[in-house]
């Protein structure tokens, strides 16, 4: 599966669970459903082996912020209960178990 099309999945799956459109979790929106959304992309496209300088091509966004994303990531799950839900769903879906 090449780059583009694992960005495609995990984009559309993190939309359907966390309810969040592909639009507005691509954009600079910075309410809480939207960032969350976005952590959980830049962390799954992160597993999936794909750098950060794709990942950030790819979400608009600076390798900083998504060097960020990645190390605070846990940090996000555990400040928040839905977090930790839509990361057990997403892993599920992915089959990362």
């Amino acid at each position: 599966m090449c780059k583009s099309e694992i960005f495609a999945k995990i984009i559309n799956i993190v939309s359907k669970e966390t309810e969040v459109s592909v639009d507005q979790i691509l954009s600079s929106d910075k309410n809480m459903e939207t960032v969350d959304a976005q952590y959980l992309l830049v962390f799954f496209l992160f597993e999936s082996g794909m750098y950060p300088s794709q990942i950030a091509a790819h979400i608009h966004k600076t390798k900083r912020a998504v060097n960020y994303m990645i190390s605070n990531f846990h940090e996000r799950m555990e400040s928040g209960k839905m977090m930790r839900i839509y990361w057990d769903d997403i892993k599920n879906l992915l089959g990362n178990n």
